[in-house]
Formats: C-alpha cells, sequence, structure tokens
C-alpha cells in the first residue's frame, strides 16, 4: 500500500499518553473497592471494550449490584487523577505532532476514554490546540472492534481510509482499521507488549517509540525537504563568531540555519566592549517562535553565559522532544579565563549536558568539567581519560579538540558505548582563526541534521573547517574570521 498519507488518527492511552497502566488496572481496582476479588485477566478483556461495554461486561460477569452509571462513575474516579494531574506524552509525541502540524497534516483522536479525561490532559501538555476532532468510543456507541470510530474520524475531517493513517498500539484496534482500509502504524507499549510480534506483522510500519529513526520519513516522504537546525548562542556583531558563523556554516553545509540569540555582544575581530543579554521570557519566546513553525532537526547550543537561561534552554529543548543536540560550551577564553560563572557551568552540567548528543569542549573546557587543575591534561592519554569520564557522567558523546596544546589538531571522538574514534588533521598557517569552534559545532549539527553518522557528521565538519581555515580569508585588524563561504559558487557570488 502507497504511504501517501493526508491524515493522521491517534489513539490515546498508550500510544499519545504513557497511561495504559492505569487502565490496566482501573477495573480491578474499582472491583476491590467495593469488595469483589477480580480475575486475572480483567484488564486484558476490558481493553478492547468501550467505556459503557466495559462497565456492563463487570455488572453481569460479577452479578454486581450497582448500576451500569455506578461502576462507570467509580471506575473514572479512580483515574481521573492521573489525567488532570500526571499523564505524561510518550517519547517523541511532540516532535511528531509539531512536523504534522507545520505540513498541513489534520490529526484527530478516537479514544476508549473519557472525553473530558483527554481534553484535560492534552490540554495540561499544551497539545489540545494541534487536533481538529476528538471521537470517543462512548460517543459512537461502540467499542474499537468495530470500524465506526475510525470512519467517523475520517470523515469529520474529509479523509478517505486509504488516505488515512492510524496510530495505535493495540493490536485489536490495528487489525479492526487495517480491516477498513486504513493504513495502520504500530507503536510499542508495554502494555501491548506481548503481541509486538504479530503488530510487527500486522502494521504497515512498526515503532518501538514515536521518535524513532526514518519514522518521519515515512509518514512525510520528501525527498526534496531542506533540513532545519537551529543554533542557541550569542550574536557576534564582528560577524565571526557566535550566531553569524553558525547561520554561515549552514547555509554553506546544506542546511537551512535558525536562530536564538542568548545574548548581543559589540564584538570584532579586537575583543568584546559590551554585551547585553536577553530576558528568559524572551529567549523562551524565541524558542517557542522557531520550534511551533518549523521544527529543527538539529540543535546547536553556543555561549549562554547565565544559570537562569541554560535553564530556559534546557526546560525547552526537553518540552519539545529536541533531538541531535549539539552543545559547544563556549566558557572559556583562549588565555584561559572564564567566560561563564560557576554558576552557569553547574547547571550547564546538571540541566543541558544530559540532553546532548555530543559536546565539543577544547582542553581547557574539559579541564572544567574534570574539576582539573589548568593544564593537567597534556597528552593522548589524557584526553582519552577526560573524554571518558565526561561521556560516562552526562551520557553524551565528546568531541575533544586538541588543539595547539596537546598535538596537531587531532580530535578525540569518545562515546558513551566506550567506543571511540581519533580524527587527524593538518594545522593551518592562518593567524585568523576566530569562530572556529562555533564553525566546527554547527557543521557538526547540520550533517546531523542531514542525517548522517555522528563519525560522519564529525568528519565532514573537521574538512569543513579545514577549508575556510585554507582559504586564507583576511579581515580585520586582530584575529579575523574564516571564510565560510569557500565553496560557495554561484552566478550572484562572483567578484567583479
Amino acid at each position: 500500500m502507497s504511504n501517501k498519507i493526508k491524515a493522521i488518527i491517534f489513539d490515546v492511552d498508550g500510544t499519545l499518553l504513557d497511561s495504559s497502566a492505569i487502565w490496566d488496572d482501573a477495573g480491578a481496582n474499582y472491583l476491590k473497592s467495593i469488595g469483589v476479588t477480580p480475575e486475572a485477566n480483567l484488564g486484558r478483556k476490558l481493553f478492547t471494550m468501550s467505556l459503557d461495554e466495559g462497565a456492563n461486561y463487570m455488572k453481569e460477569a460479577y452479578h454486581l449490584a450497582q448500576s451500569c452509571e455506578e461502576i462507570l462513575d467509580g471506575v473514572l474516579r479512580v483515574v481521573e487523577g492521573f489525567y488532570y494531574h500526571q499523564a505524561p506524552l510518550k517519547a517523541g509525541v511532540r516532535e511528531l505532532l509539531l512536523r504534522c502540524d507545520q505540513k498541513g497534516i489534520p490529526m484527530v483522536i478516537a479514544s476508549s476514554s473519557k472525553r473530558e479525561h483527554i481534553e484535560k490532559a492534552l490540554q495540561r501538555l499544551g497539545v489540545a490546540p494541534l487536533f481538529k476532532e476528538i471521537l470517543t468510543c462512548n460517543e459512537v456507541g461502540i467499542g474499537k472492534h468495530s470500524p465506526d470510530i475510525f470512519i467517523q474520524s475520517a470523515n469529520s475531517i474529509g479523509s478517505m481510509p486509504e488516505e488515512t493513517l492510524v496510530i495505535e498500539d493495540g493490536l485489536y484496534a490495528m487489525k479492526t482499521a487495517k480491516g477498513a482500509g486504513f493504513q495502520v502504524m504500530g507503536v510499542y507499549d508495554e502494555g501491548s507488549s506481548g503481541d509486538w510480534d504479530e503488530i510487527v506483522r500486522t502494521a504497515d510500519f512498526a515503532v518501538k517509540s514515536l521518535d524513532e529513526e526514518g519514522l518521519w520519513q515515512w509518514i512525510y516522504p520528501d525527498n526534496n525537504e531542506r533540513r532545519t537546525a537551529l543554533t542557541i548562542a550569542g550574536s557576534d556583531s564582528g560577524g565571526g563568531a557566535g550566531i553569524q558563523a553558525d547561520l554561515k556554516t549552514m547555509i554553506a553545509n546544506g542546511v537551512f540555519g535558525m536562530s536564538a540569540i542568548t545574548a548581543l555582544t559589540a564584538q570584532n575581530t579586537l575583543g568584546v566592549t559590551d554585551i547585553l543579554e536577553p530576558s528568559g521570557e524572551f529567549l523562551k519566546a524565541q524558542l517557542d517562535a522557531v520550534f511551533t513553525d518549523i521544527y529543527p532537526d538539529a540543535v546547536k547550543i553556543g555561549m549562554v553565559a547565565s544559570g537562569a537561561l541554560i535553564e530556559t534552554i534546557a526546560e525547552r529543548l526537553q518540552f519539545y522532544g529536541a533531538k541531535n543536540v549539539v552543545v559547544d560550551p563556549v566558557m572559556v577564553a583562549t588565555s584561559g579565563a572564564k567566560l561563564s560563572s560557576d554558576e552557569a557551568v553547574q547547571v550547564l552540567c546538571e540541566k543541558l549536558l544530559p540532553l546532548a548528543k555530543i559536546l565539543t569542549p577544547n582542553i581547557t573546557e574539559a579541564e572544567v568539567f574534570c574539576n582539573l587543575a589548568p593544564g593537567s591534561i597534556r597528552n593522548e592519554e589524557g584526553m582519552m581519560e577526560a573524554a571518558k569520564d565526561i561521556s560516562e557522567k552526562y551520557g553524551c558523546a565528546v568531541l575533544m579538540k586538541g588543539g595547539h596544546k596537546v598535538n596537531d589538531a587531532n580530535d578525540l571522538l569518545y562515546k558513551p558505548d566506550g567506543t571511540h574514534s581519533w580524527f587527524l588533521g593538518r594545522r593551518i598557517d592562518n593567524p585568523n582563526t576566530h569562530g572556529t569552534g562555533c564553525t566546527l559545532s554547527s557543521a557538526i549539527a547540520s550533517n546531523l541534521a542531514k542525517g548522517m553518522k555522528l563519525e560522519d557528521a564529525v568528519e565532514a565538519a573537521k574538512q569543513y573547517v579545514s577549508g575556510a581555515l585554507a582559504a586564507m580569508l583576511d579581515l580585520g585588524k586582530g584575529s579575523g574570521p574564516m571564510d565560510h563561504g569557500f565553496d560557495l559558487e554561484s552566478r550572484f557570488s562572483k567578484r567583479n
């Protein structure tokens, strides 16, 4: 079947929300509360039913004196607090919803749960406005063993079954949707883990998580889609470093670049003369504006001087499920002087590094992360020990830049699985090296956005930086910028 998808129908429990477990025990817990011993597989039986069908089953199977309405109210009281205050989105959900919304793919909910619970949970999590409609089995009058709820969901947005994707974690619901002509994506959930092998056979596409690589390309197979990257960094008015260098690097490496500014600097090749930080509220507004419109395929983070701004960044990245996060810890100048406070470094380590895919410290910065005295890392063995320590501590890959302090521009990539690679470099006799760290990390982010493996992304980024240095651009009175556009040629770029 073609996977040309024009609309998506989402299940809620076990698909959007990590909430199946609460339902597994809801009926049993209600029965226990009224002094009745439930059967061992009650949750499994109720899983296929609408709420009204489940209440009717419990009344008849257990010969309860309570009315179906009373039984249903009792079960709902068991679960409603979880929806109102606790139920979290599953991994990758927010990113997928935002991407679908940005591409104009209408989304509908079809669920066995109570409408009020669904609405409260989605409103609390900030994703309710992304859905065109919510339909429940109770409103339709029958559970998902019948295709009625899927057909009515598709009709509500004018979509035909063959061009509509149903995303579900329940095998029986997948089979129902598949039998009615819908495309089906199966999502792993602990509540249906015993059916996983059959889910894989039944679904058109099956994933363990909604942030799984290749999922979006399956839903939206646009080979011409431009990949995107976001830089979160300071502005360099001289154009050699910061977001200016990042955006030049991104376009030179074939991705569309976006920015969120953490500081405005009055700066040129001779140094920084003034700096102005935005408020946390304004930085948050910048990040929200980017993520809710053009979702970035990678994020590069550069200079962030204050702990409060780092906390804002970490909270937003976690909220939006950002991926391919590259952290360039611009906190120590070449001279060894600290550019960030101890408090900012602590927040960086606690809040931001656990979200990173890769950290790109130089030797001096690595010594700070490892609580080593300046000059402690003197050779490649010292680089290896420090990179291993940082990677194990924060769970991210580490690209430790050797530079002139240890070797001839050889860099070490150490990954969380304990594997490592050396990237050999040649020293280029060019005094104009302003912005090399920004450029390298942005090139890595660009390559990750394009889907490169980490080792390939680093290798290509190093080649790009070498080319920009070898172009021998000479601007300004001090340490000047590199030529980020050395490899760009067009009829618009030709000199007179």
